[in-house]
């Protein structure tokens, strides 16, 4: 494991910090929820910036473990410039505006109550487009440099899911933001919710289908990964291309189940 850290920051030490700073912001966030009880949604005002800090900070990181797949000097290209630095800027912009509002004890997203808030909704939302099109960007590169060897199997399954993040995280997040919240149907409040996930119980839930579309990435390559130790290179690359369907066609059918007013998982 320390073996594979010390690659990952050799491969793109620029995300490997940045992911790790976010992580960190994490425990400032974990202090401040034990000692403030105000509420937002039901839930303490320190959870949404908590699931943010882990899930930016875990992007960041993917994104740089994924630079190991391509040679040395892919992060000067232009792409790869683009994918370190428009990640890095975006994912910390919206980290920092999500705590900031935390702690003022506001809502960061539909939040219309004036100009500025109504304003930042929008930078974010245009902030979540870039940074979902990095993971994109970096499966093309993935897909077209062939100079690090990879298992074909693999090589398939990390383009597949880093174009899928993009695609499912996307265009389920913009619908989700185009409504008035992520709830359909159902108690409007996370308080009794999906541990963890906060995921509403009694009602559709928008989240859903925006989590595993852009967990896309990890899933996806993760399932070739084992494919490509249990199989022959043709059948293993087969099998990642029948998961990535599979896979598809399962975060769609949970953004329907969430539009028809039913839970993921019902209390």
């Amino acid at each position: 494991m320390s073996s594979l850290v010390r690659r990952v920051h050799d491969a793109q030490p620029a995300l490997f910090w940045a992911g790790l700073g976010l992580l960190a912001l994490m425990l400032p966030s974990t202090v401040a929820a034990g000692f403030d009880d105000r509420l937002l949604n039901g839930i303490n005002v320190w959870i949404k910036p908590l699931k943010f800090q882990a899930s930016a900070g875990v992007y960041l990181l993917t994104l740089g473990a994924c630079f190991l797949a391509l040679p040395r000097g892919a992060d000067r290209r232009r792409s790869g410039r683009y994918v370190v630095w428009a990640s890095i800027v975006t994912a910390w912009f919206e980290v920092v505006y999500i705590t900031i509002m935390a702690a003022r004890g506001e809502a960061s997203h539909w939040n219309f109550s004036s100009a500025f808030t109504g304003f930042m909704y929008t930078a974010m939302g245009a902030a979540a487009l870039v940074l979902s099109s990095t993971s994109a960007v970096l499966g093309v590169m993935i897909a077209r440099d062939r100079a690090v060897a990879l298992d074909p199997a693999l090589r398939h399954g990390l383009v597949a899911g880093l174009v899928l993040s993009f695609v499912l995280g996307a265009a389920f997040g913009v619908a989700m933001s185009a409504g008035q919240g992520h709830w359909v149907g159902g108690t409007p409040s996370d308080a009794q919710g999906l541990p963890l996930f906060k995921w509403s119980r009694d009602g559709g839930d928008l989240r859903v289908a925006h989590f595993f579309g852009l967990h896309a990435m990890h899933f996806i390559p993760a399932f070739a990964w084992l494919a490509s130790r249990a199989a022959a290179a043709a059948r293993a690359r087969a099998l990642t291309y029948t998961f990535a369907a599979a896979f598809t066609v399962f975060t769609v059918l949970t953004f329907m189940q969430a539009m028809m007013g039913r839970p993921f998982l019902p209390a």
